[in-house]
């Protein structure tokens, strides 16, 4: 018995692009937000109160570029994810990859809210994780039969 890694990995990845998708559009991100406060770090450098104003356009438009990059790190995650997914259906079906892929991701996506945004999940989401876990290992447990090639030709 093994897991379908691709369907797994999939939803990981699925997760990964939802989490880079939260930085780049979410109007409280950490990325660009840093990015803006490390610009204006840098323009207040300047000793000339002058120059400063004059290069006030810049933080802005730092940032601006920091979430079009994550946007663009978003699709290539998501392209990357679709090739696994199939994979992952092809290796153990449609029913099975997908629910694993769709626990995995369900998974990760509460994970990267616990760590990286300080989400709080109440208790009973952890009872219903170890239900999904449970699922995982059953649905990694099935082993696909072709009965096309037990039927005999008349």
């Amino acid at each position: 018995m093994s897991i379908n890694k691709r369907a797994v990995l999939s939803g990981t990845l699925g997760a990964t692009a939802s989490f880079v998708a939260k930085l780049a559009l979410a109007p409280d991100s950490p990325v660009p937000s840093a990015v803006h406060a490390y610009c204006i770090t840098k323009l207040n450098m300047f000793d000339d109160d002058d120059d400063v104003l004059a290069w006030m356009w810049v933080c802005p438009s730092v940032s601006l570029v920091t979430r079009g990059i994550c946007l663009l790190c978003m699709i290539g995650v998501n392209a990357i994810m679709f090739s696994s997914f199939l994979d992952g259906m092809e290796e153990s079906g449609s029913v099975v990859g997908t629910a694993l892929s769709t626990a995995a991701n369900f998974s990760c996506s509460a994970m990267y809210g616990i760590i990286f945004f300080g989400e709080y999940v109440p208790p009973i989401w952890y009872f219903g994780a170890a239900l999904i876990a449970m699922g995982m290992w059953l649905l990694s447990s099935v082993t696909l039969v072709d009965t096309t090639k037990n039927k005999k030709s008349m």
